[in-house]
């Protein structure tokens, strides 16, 4: 009669007669696919030469590794020529080779060595890569893992990656927590690390990636640096913690609606020959730093606080700087090929010697938008290279520091420039549409060429107690010249002429304080000359001197006064040689009643002295 009963090993045995027993395999499936599978599960360790990993005597114990097993490789050379599955591989040194995808359901370890050649290494249960020694991937390698960890290397930039042709494609998580300084080297060949699950860099140290790096998954810089030195394309999220860093260093990396966000940094560096950031939309949220190489692309925002202390910013495309932005230190900075920058709040500072921080326009825009502070220690520089190149000031610019700034590119004034200290100086022809206001001792500059324009349009206004310098066909005034803010003494270095629409105003507090402008050369006169009331009582006969010149051409007036001082006082403008005086009579009734009443009291007079004669 026969019997059936399974053993503790899952192995079925049939009773097929006294003392008789047939095995069968519960995996008759596996078996009938050709690999052979045992009945235990062994450590099977290479034997140190070089040979086949399918030939069992290059195994101890003897017997090619199975699904229940481990592979241990200390050294030699394996070569694994069919498909295997098995449970682990614990690769310590020496190589695993060929063109044989091997398959490994339980959590490895690698601890050193090569994996190489044209074939897949699967570890979908999980791999350790840990220890000192360098762990290589070459000649067309692909390592395909679910969950890693990367750590345990003993100083800088040991328990390295080798990529010599070869491929890791991160479908899990990958956490990069060596305690040192760590390294994914490109050695020679297509290299490529392409994470489609999440990658976190864990501890606060350098990783330095040199390989490929495609970001389609979740890369999370929890602390330290991570930085980019391959290529790469990435459609991903990149989250940087505060205090971490994303370093794109090297390379081309095309960040196409990619999103970064935290509170630590997103930075682009390297050589501008060798590193290239093209941002393609997105949102991005985390601070930026730009201190080298090119920031490019389609159109952008940035909503974090950016820096900019070297590099370039080109393309035929936008840039926009929502959260404010700091271009410091002594790099130049270059806006090139067409790329437009816009700006909110932005500080310009922190050079180290005359011109350098500077600005090079080679085809550039920028427009403000907010405040613009100029606060460079020495003298600053916005450089015209090549192509049309413009500063368009909508918000408020503002000259802080005693120094010299020079703006070679064309500069388009709708809001306004406060130049509170040291000379702003346009080497362009300037027509002004918002407000110049020039502190005392500062100074604002047109060029003086002989083929440079000034023009104060019908909507500009030019104020303070500074110099406005011009050029040498000086200030054509179409809008409103304001000496002082409150009572103050406006110089003009050069001709003024006054167009019909323009208007001079002085304000009067006393007969001792009171508006001034000095023009040192040529006036020629017109439009309006306007009296504010800021706290003077007039006084029939007080007299002012508001404006001195080198000399009144073609004996040129002004078209009409005007005041606020109410009714019943009224100025004239006295024109002398080399000055304007303005004068307080009646208004012309009073005036005429005035002569009126002296007529009266000269018959009065005269009939009172005839009364007398008689």
């Amino acid at each position: 009669m026969k019997t059936t009963k399974n053993n503790h090993q899952g192995i079925k045995i049939e009773s097929v007669g006294r003392n008789v027993f047939q095995i069968l395999p519960i995996a008759a499936a596996m078996a009938a696919s050709g690999v052979i599978q045992p009945a235990f599960a062994v450590d099977r360790t290479w034997f140190g030469g070089t040979g086949e990993f399918g030939v069992d005597t290059n195994w101890s114990p003897t017997g090619v590794p199975g699904s229940g097993d481990k592979a241990v490789i200390n050294s030699g050379n394996s070569t694994l020529s069919i498909n295997t599955a098995i449970t682990s591989l614990d690769l310590l040194g020496g190589v695993l080779g060929g063109t044989g995808n091997l398959t490994l359901s339980g959590l490895s370890t690698w601890t050193g060595g090569s994996i190489r050649g044209a074939a897949t290494t699967q570890f979908d249960g999980g791999l350790s890569i840990t220890g000192g020694a360098r762990k290589d991937i070459e000649d067309g390698r692909i390592i395909n893992v679910g969950n890693t960890t990367w750590s345990g290397n003993t100083s800088a930039n040991n328990n390295s990656i080798l990529f010599n042709g070869g491929t890791i494609n991160n479908t899990g998580t990958w956490n990069d927590a060596n305690s040192f300084d760590s390294f994914m080297n490109h050695f020679n060949g297509t290299n490529t690390f392409n994470n489609s699950g999440t990658y976190n860099k864990q501890s606060g140290t350098l990783t330095t990636i040199e390989v490929t790096y495609n970001n389609t998954g979740t890369t999370n810089v929890n602390a330290g640096t991570m930085q980019l030195k391959g290529n790469g394309t990435h459609t991903g999220n990149f989250n940087i913690a505060s205090g971490g860093t994303l370093d794109f260093n090297q390379g081309t990396h095309n960040l196409n609606n990619a999103t970064t966000s935290g509170g630590g940094t997103l930075k682009v560096s390297g050589s501008e020959s060798f590193s290239f950031v093209n941002v393609n939309g997105g949102t991005h949220s985390s601070a930026v730093l730009i201190s080298g190489g090119n920031l490019q692309g389609a159109d952008h925002t940035f909503t974090g606080a950016a820096t900019w202390t070297g590099g370039s910013i080109r393309g035929a495309a936008t840039t926009q700087f929502d959260g404010g932005l700091s271009i410091t230190g002594g790099a130049r900075k270059d806006i090139e090929d067409g790329r437009i920058i816009n700006v909110g709040n932005t500080t310009w500072s922190g050079n180290t010697s005359a011109n350098n921080n500077s600005i090079l326009f080679n085809g550039g825009t920028i427009n403000n938008t907010g405040t613009w502070n100029d606060a460079n220690s020495f003298d600053s520089f916005m450089n015209h290279f090549n192509g049309t190149n413009t500063f368009n000031n909508s918000g408020t610019y503002n000259k802080q520091s005693g120094t010299l700034t020079t703006i070679e590119v064309t500069y388009n004034n709708t809001g306004t420039t406060n130049v509170n200290a040291g000379t702003m100086h346009l080497t362009n022809s300037f027509t002004n549409e918002g407000v110049i206001d020039v502190n005392a001792a500062a100074a604002f500059q047109v060029a003086r060429a002989s083929n440079t324009t000034f023009v104060n349009s019908g909507t500009g206004e030019i104020r303070g107690d500074g110099t406005v310098i011009t050029p040498t066909l000086g200030l054509s005034n179409s809008g409103a010249i304001n000496p002082g803010n409150g009572i103050g003494h406006l110089t003009i270095d050069g001709d003024l002429t006054q167009a019909s629409g323009g208007v001079i105003n002085f304000e009067l507090a006393s007969l001792s304080s009171f508006d001034q402008l000095t023009v040192t050369d040529d006036v020629t006169l017109g439009g309006v000359i306007d009296v504010g009331n800021l706290g003077y009582t007039p006084v029939v006969g007080d007299s002012f001197v508001v404006a001195t010149f080198d000399e009144r051409l073609n004996d040129s007036t002004f078209a009409s006064v005007t005041h606020d001082f109410g009714s019943g006082v009224a100025f004239d403008v006295i024109y002398h040689e080399h000055d304007v005086t303005i004068t307080v009579v009646p208004e012309p009734e009073q005036y005429a009643l005035f002569l009126a009443g002296l007529g009266l009291m000269g018959v009065m007079a005269r009939r009172r002295r005839n009364h007398i004669r008689r």
